[in-house]
């Protein structure tokens, strides 16, 4: 018994004739699924074109009696306007429709299948809004064991908020793994950190349990803490939803926020605040050690990257500069403005050329805007002015970064409300910047 069930053995090629029987299939069946993909497709379209045609034994019946009338020549086809000829058969009556789902991006589906008369009408489906979240979660915590607290109407609302961007499916997991969690710890029903630390898991992985290094610790706050001072200040239409310093993946710590409202476009004041906070990061790092850690490589990428998007296809430059009457000796405001941004051009080239190469960087129209001199010149414009900004913004609320830090270095991670409220509470304030000042200028 256990012989027939046993899978049969399979013959085993050496590596050069499976590497030329791949290429010949990719020559004659191309596609996914082994080569068999586009078969699939060519067979969808012929069935979808066909399926109003009449039944086949209708119409092979018809064709073979009208055959064999043209072959014995004795009944005419036609007398006047009379035919004498058996008729197409109709159409079919039926009313079909063809409806398929897809997580795929539309313009990599074959434009074959999506054009007028296939499958030509296209549906969006968006994720819940904050309010769906709260009637979903009703849903599935009602199925689960959970503890009261998070019955509560504010308990509830924030664990709408803070799951912004995710879908029913994702919902229910959290729910499931949360559960879980409480029964790993031999409790019979789960509570707010289980919950919370189930979302977390999902976004960004399992915690790696373990220790840093003390001043690890703390140079890993210091980083996080810039991320979530700069971005309460300079994107005040996000709401910081997790600050964490345990290790998920390759991240030592992470930051994380979500839009207030959603919304599909972006102001150039909100552009330059998003690489503010992404520059924040590197900011603190400065500000408190005079140098940097390996971990702002990414945030230097997304930001090189950011300011050459706003460039190349947003039509943004770096925000003007006002001087009101302040300038430098024996210049026109127009000249000291002028030398202003050549000095956070500067600051940005620094930062650009300490960028890793990246494939992302090869691609338009970022290529096309690192290229062009005069594109990079205003790409680095925007990321001098937005690294300097930070910098200086960190100096100036240096104490309540440090309060931050320390807070998230005793909790390991902090989320919702109670990371909103820390933020609320350090009072962060804008720096009044004069650039006509040499003091205030980042020493690259």
């Amino acid at each position: 018994m256990f012989e027939q069930r046993a899978p049969e053995r399979q013959t085993v090629y050496p590596a050069w004739m499976q590497k030329v029987g791949n290429i010949v299939n990719q020559g004659i069946f191309p596609g996914m699924m082994g080569g068999q993909g586009q078969l699939a497709l060519n067979q969808l379209l012929v069935t979808m074109d066909g399926i109003d045609n009449p039944p086949f034994t209708k119409r092979f019946l018809r064709n073979r009696i009208n055959s064999l009338l043209d072959a014995i020549y004795i009944v005419p086809r036609r007398i006047g306007r009379v035919s004498l000829r058996l008729r197409p058969p109709r159409p079919r009556g039926d009313q079909i429709y063809f409806i398929g789902a897809t997580n795929v991006p539309m313009d990599v589906l074959d434009p074959a299948l999506t054009r007028p008369g296939r499958m030509g009408r296209h549906v969006w489906f968006r994720t819940p809004t904050k309010e769906d979240r709260k009637d979903i979660f009703d849903l599935y915590l009602d199925k689960v064991r959970h503890s009261e607290e998070l019955d509560t109407p504010a308990r509830r609302d924030e664990i709408a908020r803070i799951t912004n961007g995710y879908s029913p499916a994702m919902i229910e997991q959290i729910c499931s793994m949360a559960l879980t969690n409480a029964h790993h710890e031999g409790k019979a029903e789960f509570e707010w950190a289980h919950l919370v630390d189930a979302m977390t898991v999902i976004e960004s992985g399992t915690a790696i349990s373990i220790q840093y290094v003390e001043h690890e610790t703390r140079a890993t706050a210091i980083h996080e803490a810039g991320h979530a001072a700069a971005a309460h200040v300079y994107r005040p239409d996000l709401e910081s939803s997790r600050l964490s310093i345990r290790m998920r993946g390759r991240s030592l710590g992470h930051h994380q926020s979500f839009q207030r409202e959603e919304r599909f476009s972006e102001w150039q004041s909100e552009a330059m605040g998003n690489l503010i906070h992404i520059l924040g990061a590197m900011a603190a790092e400065r500000v408190f050690y005079d140098q940097n850690t390996n971990g702002v490589g990414g945030d230097l990428q997304s930001a090189t990257q950011d300011a050459a998007w706003m460039v190349g296809t947003s039509g943004m430059g770096p925000q003007p500069v006002e001087l009101n009457g302040v300038k430098f000796a024996d210049e026109s405001e127009e000249q000291t403005r002028e030398r202003i941004m050549k000095r956070f051009e500067k600051i940005g080239l620094t930062l650009m050329n300490r960028t890793r190469g990246s494939a992302d960087f090869h691609a338009d129209p970022i290529a096309a805007v690192l290229q062009d001199p005069y594109k990079r010149a205003s790409a680095a414009q925007i990321l001098g002015q937005a690294y300097a900004t930070a910098e200086n913004f960190i100096a100036a609320n240096r104490d309540a970064v440090e309060r931050i830090a320390q807070e998230v270095i005793d909790k390991k991670e902090l989320y919702g409300d109670e990371l909103v409220t820390l933020l609320n509470q350090q009072n962060l304030k804008k720096p009044e910047l004069d650039w006509t000042r040499d003091e205030i200028w980042p020493r690259m």
